[in-house]
């Protein structure tokens, strides 16, 4: 008998569903779906187009169901940090903002003033960031107030989209972790820290630990997709969780699952807490099994496709194998950009973000594709290097491998 398991996996550029055959002791997945995913811009805020998704899922069902597949579950992943608001009734009370919406920039600073930041790690082992659930949450209690007083319960992108197909309100460790609202000592969410904040605690939503059935399908999507109680299951909601979880951990190796963002890191049995302002770039992620991740997020190649963008605009062919080949003819351009430059965060334009980079380095500027795309890369590689030479200096162990996964794992110039 053959097995059939159906997953949706969402990324900030595009998501995807497949569909894993299992039979015997052979599985192979095949992809059936794909569409773009991009940030819609309006009312001066940055939205995900999560109705558009949600529809696309449903189309997925519908065609699987046509098939005559009945999977035995249905799984999601995403990126984390973002989230939805319902109201009491269940209803989305705005579309989810992406952590990029520039009502974010300067929460940080407002966090500061609020909670010590080394007391505020200590506590969440995250790192303050303008991108985290924390900061996003301060910054609807200052431009949208009236939005979080209405709200009933707060859902990552998995789990709207998951209350959406079976209407059970929970999370998972992997999305909680991420969100610097989570207390990582006490294993729970951090109401305390909340409450300080004057941040509403009764709107978290139950956190699951490991894989579990959360509830079947809906009989309202089943009578729409005809495709049957399929239970949906939770587990490592988190994309960057569930792709470290299929490389083995013995503290010598280390992974960076290469996309939009490139997560360097290790698996720990726990963790270790340090200095945070010597490493000011890490921080811990919970997997499913209990265990951490020691993680530094770093800017990936987000970088390199805000560029794309705007050579698309200005009818400027770039195909990416192209590139990267111009790329690596390019040896006579040595410039090198850090992905964390401010300007790369919130650009209006992010070529111009790498030329302003180039001048105030007092490095040659980039003229042509090829150019920014090599800068881009080495840059990458290069902030892999030092972010291993910290873990070493953090764990006090030798990094004697590194896996690559994620897209970026094909791109050859940059490995």
């Amino acid at each position: 008998m053959q097995k059939s398991y159906l997953s949706f996996d969402l990324g900030a550029a595009s998501w995807r569903a497949f569909l894993g055959h299992e039979r015997n002791e052979d599985f192979h997945l095949e992809e059936i779906f794909r569409e773009e995913n991009k940030v819609i811009k309006r009312r001066g805020g940055l939205f995900w187009d999560i109705e558009r998704i949600f529809e696309g899922m449903k189309f997925v069902l519908k065609s699987v169901a046509d098939r005559g597949i009945k999977p035995a579950a249905i799984g999601i992943d995403s990126w984390s940090v973002d989230y939805g608001l319902l109201d009491r009734g269940g209803a989305l009370l705005e579309a989810p903002r992406c952590y990029r919406d520039p009502r974010n920039q300067g929460m940080m600073g407002r966090l500061s003033e609020m909670i010590d930041l080394k007391e505020l790690f200590l506590r969440t082992g995250l790192l303050a960031e303008e991108i985290t659930t924390l900061c996003q949450l301060l910054a609807a209690q200052v431009n949208t107030p009236q939005v979080l007083a209405q709200a009933d319960c707060l859902l990552f992108i998995p789990d709207l989209l998951r209350f959406w197909l079976c209407k059970k309100r929970a999370t998972d460790i992997t999305l909680a972790t991420t969100s610097q609202v989570y207390n990582i000592l006490h294993a729970g969410w951090d109401t305390d820290l909340l409450s300080r904040l004057g941040l509403p605690s009764h709107i978290l939503p139950e956190i699951l630990h490991g894989s579990q059935v959360l509830a079947p399908l809906s009989e309202e999507i089943q009578m729409e997709t005809g495709a049957g109680p399929v239970p949906v299951t939770t587990g490592a909601s988190h994309d960057t969780a569930a792709a470290f979880s299929t490389v083995p951990g013995d503290g010598s190796n280390a992974i960076v699952s290469s996309g939009t963002w490139s997560m360097l890191g290790i698996h720990m049995d726990k963790p270790i807490f340090f200095d945070s302002t010597r490493h000011d770039r890490f921080g811990y992620e919970g997997n499913p099994d209990g265990t951490v991740r020691l993680l530094c997020n770093i800017p990936g190649m987000w970088i390199l496709e805000q560029c794309r963008s705007s050579w698309k605009k200005q009818e400027i062919s770039c195909p990416y194998d192209s590139l990267m080949s111009d790329a690596q003819e390019a040896t006579h351009f040595d410039s090198i950009i850090d992905p964390y430059f401010p300007a790369f965060s919130f650009p209006e334009e992010m070529t111009e973000a790498i030329k302003n980079c180039c001048r105030e380095t007092g490095q040659t500027e980039p003229g042509t594709p090829a150019e920014f795309t090599r800068a881009i890369l080495r840059g990458l590689a290069d902030t892999y290097a030092k972010a291993i030479r910290e873990i070493e200096d953090i764990t006090n162990k030798k990094i004697k491998r590194l896996h690559i996964i994620g897209g970026g794992s094909q791109n050859m110039l940059l490995n």
